[in-house]
């Protein structure tokens, strides 16, 4: 199986890459980052419709070229900011992104913190775990500052400290959230500081994104 990692810059790219190699080693992989930096990807997520679709179609019909069977996505705020299905029904292949993982995140909870890149990507967080949960509220949090420390290796404690996130946590708390969801794949690098601060769940879509890209 050859897989095509398309993500916001070349670090999450190779974190959507060492993730599915974690997963299984025997996974072939193709790296496509859009962007050069956190600002890049973000200002790139904020362009044109048009622009936005024919630069991925064109990473698209270069990894097909590649011999690519499947695409992971592996960055939310450009797969809340591209139409990533119309795209893959087009060219007949399988594309697993982060907004396909809310949904069935949206069947198990009502309530849910994101913590996310910047607030483009929580408004399509929100689109889609409402459009499945007609109740659901999405509590969200967008910071672009906190995507740039991870890309600068800052110390995950560090990290913690310096963007509080224990208060952070008891704002989610407060609000009557049931998970907090990491609504960015550089996050990840900072789950266990994060998880040591709080006593709700905190989810990673990649293993969801995972189960439906291998269906296991």
């Amino acid at each position: 199986m050859k897989v095509a990692v398309i993500a916001g810059t070349p670090v999450d790219t190779r974190m959507g890459v060492d993730y599915l190699h974690r997963k299984d080693p025997s996974i072939g992989t193709l790296s496509y980052p859009c962007a050069a930096d956190p600002r890049g990807c973000h200002l790139f997520q904020i362009s044109g419709t048009e622009e936005k679709q024919t630069y991925i179609e064109t990473i698209y019909r270069k990894a097909i070229g590649d011999g690519t069977e499947l695409f992971f996505v592996y960055c939310n705020s450009l797969s809340s900011s591209v139409d990533f299905d119309s795209i893959s029904d087009k060219y007949g292949v399988l594309t697993v992104t982060p907004m396909s993982a809310y949904g069935r995140i949206a069947e198990k909870y009502d309530t849910i913190g994101v913590l996310a890149a910047n607030n483009q990507c929580t408004k399509g967080i929100e689109d889609r775990f409402t459009a499945v949960n007609r109740k659901g509220t999405v509590i969200g949090i967008g910071n672009l500052k906190l995507t740039e420390a991870v890309e600068q290796g800052r110390d995950p404690a560090e990290i913690a400290e310096r963007f509080a996130f224990g208060r952070m946590c008891g704002m989610f708390e407060a609000n009557g959230c049931e998970a907090i969801v990491l609504g960015c794949t550089h996050f990840p690098y900072f789950i266990k500081e994060l998880s040591a601060l709080t006593a709700l769940p905190v989810i990673d879509p990649a293993d969801i994104m995972y189960e439906s890209l291998t269906g296991r």
